[in-house]
This record gives structure tokens, C-alpha cells and sequence, in this order.
């Protein structure tokens, strides 16, 4: 990932800006969503890219260190999806008319400048 970063430091413009976007691993809600009402209704496991997170994030911090990169911006926030599909049976289309299933899901948004050439 380390070799990545470089590579991208090496073709961004100068002050040019990595924006890093991603989902956060962690455990998700689901839940039904009617015009009137929300009802939870289990959880989705969303940790296992916890490794893989761990390894972007120890990347970009040694790619700062290397002083390719200065961080910005570092900001978490809710990424809701929604399915509609779920309820493609007739008799649940007419009886749940407006209902949905929604997944709220932790999303992490950085962004760092480019801070000088990177090496060759």
C-alpha cells in the first residue's frame, strides 16, 4: 500500500489532494423503514475488513511521515443504503406499500495535500 501511496504522490498534481473514502468496520444496523415508523431489526458484520483498515491506515501514516502527504481533513458520518427490492412479492408490495430495509453504515472521509515530489 506503502508502494501505492507513492505512486500516487509521484502523479498528483503539486498540491494536488488524496481523498481517502471509505467504510468504517464496525457492526451495522438494520432496519425496516416505513413512512410512519423504523424498526430494528438485526445487525450486518461489518468487520471484516478490519484488517485491511488497519493496514490503509498505518500506510497513509508512514506516506506522512515520508512527507508526502499533509493530512487535511479527517471526518466520520453515516452512509445510509436502502433496498426496495426486498419486497418483491405482490402481496408485500401491497401491504408494505413505502417500506424499505435501510443499512446505516460508519463512513470515514480524509483528505491530504500533496507535500512535495515523491522520491523516484
Amino acid at each position: 500500500m506503502v508502494d501505492a501511496l507513492g505512486e500516487i504522490a509521484r502523479v498528483l498534481a503539486t498540491d494536488g489532494v488524496l481523498v481517502d473514502l471509505r467504510p468504517v468496520s464496525s457492526q451495522c444496523p438494520l432496519d425496516f423503514v416505513t413512512p410512519e415508523k423504523t424498526v430494528r431489526f438485526g445487525m450486518a458484520d461489518g468487520t471484516g475488513m478490519a484488517a485491511d483498515d488497519s493496514a490503509a491506515d498505518r500506510a497513509i501514516e508512514d506516506a506522512v511521515e515520508r512527507g508526502w502527504f499533509v493530512p487535511r481533513r479527517r471526518v466520520q458520518f453515516d452512509f445510509d443504503f436502502y433496498w426496495d427490492s426486498a419486497f418483491r412479492e405482490q402481496k408485500l408490495r401491497e401491504e408494505g406499500s413505502g417500506t424499505r430495509i435501510r443499512c446505516r453504515r460508519a463512513t470515514m472521509l480524509a483528505t491530504y495535500r500533496k507535500a512535495r515530489p515523491a522520491p523516484d
